[in-house]
């Protein structure tokens, strides 16, 4: 078992050890975890430095928003006519403490 009591996610799938079983649990568990919330947003100024699975905050929206730490799914950096942007896909992150096994 993997994340929290309640719901029960069943892995169709036979794997060949324990260990290899709950890890797929534990990597699935982050899956659904992560897809909880997502949120995008073109920055009007690239950020190049910016990068896939990188943890940002963002401030200037509602605080449930401001107040929820995210994980750059996509980066997509773009030179056009408009200059150069960069346009953001971020999902949730889940606490760490959330989900261990228990």
């Amino acid at each position: 078992m993997e994340g929290a009591d309640g719901n029960v996610y069943v892995m169709r799938r036979t794997y060949h050890s324990e260990t290899a079983a709950k890890r797929a649990a534990a990597a699935k568990w982050q899956q659904i975890q992560r897809g909880a919330a997502e949120f995008s947003i073109t920055l009007a100024r690239g950020r190049a430095e910016l990068y896939p699975e990188m943890h940002v905050t963002v401030t200037g929206f509602k605080s449930q928003i401001d107040n929820q730490d995210w994980i750059i799914s996509r980066a997509e950096h773009v030179v056009d006519g408009n200059g150069f942007t960069t346009r953001l896909e971020l999902e949730a992150k889940i606490p760490d403490w959330i989900a261990k096994t228990e």
